[in-house]
């Protein structure tokens, strides 16, 4: 399809995707920025949002345009400043979590936290060349184990085995294990299989 022809398109070539608008194409249209016709990249808009509203195919019927126009707001300052404008408009409402909501911006965000890692990652992206790919990265926290000695390790690991032991025994938790054939049961149950098993062994030795 269109999206598809235009995702093999080089980058210089995609600024033909907008053009300056003449005095007639100003009246008929409204879709227009800095002088310049986006159409084009309103109708790439609706198609995307109609592709997150179907809610499945993310892979296959979402990514493309959301890499494609990602791959436009990264070469063409126009489009970008376009659909942040469109996607990311001033923010008004504090009280209530990004991705809550029904705006664009909203939908974006939730699939941040897709199940599909390839999904995720493309959103993110999006929204990061949008903000004209700035943002704050935390440094790296150290890890607590390299100032420990080996003593305090192995008693770190022993109130593990210990809070672990507790749980189990309350309910709050059951430890799984994996069969053969590659199914969940509880790891009680794999235990005393091994002990009936050694059991069988040492009888008939």
């Amino acid at each position: 399809n269109a999206i598809n022809l235009l995702s093999n398109v080089p980058v210089s070539c995609l600024d033909v995707l907008i053009s300056p608008s003449t005095q007639e194409e100003a009246k008929e249209t409204d879709v227009k920025y800095n002088g310049m016709n986006m159409d084009a990249i309103q109708v790439l808009l609706k198609f995307m949002e109609k592709r997150i509203d179907k809610g499945s195919s993310y892979r296959e019927g979402l990514t493309p345009v959301l890499s494609l126009l990602t791959r436009c707001c990264r070469s063409h300052r126009n489009i970008r400043k376009f659909i942040k404008a469109q996607v990311l408009p001033p923010l008004r409402d504090v009280s209530n979590r990004p991705e809550v909501g029904t705006t664009l911006r909203n939908k974006l965000v939730r699939l941040m936290t897709h199940v599909d890692l390839g999904v995720k990652q493309i959103a993110a992206e999006f929204l990061f060349v949008l903000c004209k790919e700035r943002g704050h990265l935390e440094e790296p926290m150290p890890n607590p184990m390299d100032e420990m000695t080996e003593e305090q390790k192995e008693y770190e690991a022993m109130k593990l085995v210990n809070m672990f032991d507790k749980l189990s025994r309350d309910k709050v938790i059951t430890p799984m294990g994996v069969r053969p054939d590659g199914t969940m049961t509880p790891l009680e149950e794999i235990v005393c299989q091994h002990q009936a098993n050694e059991h069988d062994t040492s009888d008939s030795d």
